[in-house]
């Protein structure tokens, strides 16, 4: 049986978001506010790329012509290409010319929790990620892809399932040959940069355990360590 939750947003968090700003990603409108000046550069450099966008494809080897509205990229070319231009610190932790998702999942988890180092902060709990936080977790033993893991931004700000304890719905930016849940991709598309929904399972204490690839219809979920982090500069 397919997994539900409300989709409703607290009539008294969207009434906070207006009284401040309303930050949007194409025509996506996001809830909750960022925490970093870095996070709100990713969600207006985001905004521009998918106002703009005429064509996305998922492929390994980075292409990008934005004048043309051209983005070709797998999950980790294209956050690397984000933080690039957004985070110069951030992208210069991960050492590596060319860094693929296991290294966004390793520079999160070797940082602080307290404060930022190398442009990056690890966060405690899920329920403190905000838009224009990093997630990344890496590929589990045995599982039957080559790729190292995801990686990906936070959309909105995660809302608990109240039907399955501990987990969480999470709208994020990424991208990828299959779409997730409520996803800006079509189906039946060459996938690439998008919009859609995961869910995250936990272990009580805020740790995510597991995901499931189509947010709250996934059918099942796959058990791995995913971790978020905070980009600051």
């Amino acid at each position: 049986m397919a997994l539900l939750c409300a989709q409703l947003w607290p009539a008294k968090a969207l009434a906070e978001q207006t009284q401040t700003e309303v930050v949007k990603v194409g025509s996506t409108v996001v809830q909750g506010e960022p925490q970093s000046r870095a996070a709100r550069k990713i969600l207006k450099l985001f905004d521009k790329l998918f106002t703009t966008m005429k064509q996305t494809r998922y492929q390994h080897r980075t292409v990008v012509r934005r004048r043309q509205g051209i983005f070709l990229w797998d999950c980790s070319g294209m956050a690397a290409w984000i933080l690039k231009r957004t985070a110069p610190l951030a992208r210069t932790a991960l050492t590596r010319e060319r860094p693929v998702a296991r290294d966004f999942y390793h520079v999160i988890r070797r940082a602080p929790t307290r404060r930022a180092k190398g442009g990056w902060r690890r966060l405690k709990h899920i329920a403190d990620a905000r838009p224009g936080d990093v997630f990344a977790w890496i590929r589990p033993p045995n599982f039957p892809s080559r790729n190292t893991g995801h990686v990906g931004f936070v959309v909105d700000t995660p809302r608990p399932v109240p039907e399955i304890p501990g987990a969480y719905a999470v709208k994020i930016i990424d991208a990828t040959s299959f779409p997730h849940e409520d996803d800006t991709r079509s189906p039946e598309g060459e996938g690439g940069m998008g919009i859609g929904t995961l869910l995250f399972l936990t272990d009580g204490n805020g740790h995510a355990t597991a995901y499931g690839w189509l947010g709250t219809a996934s059918r099942g979920v796959v058990e791995t360590t995913i971790l978020f982090g905070r980009v600051t500069r």
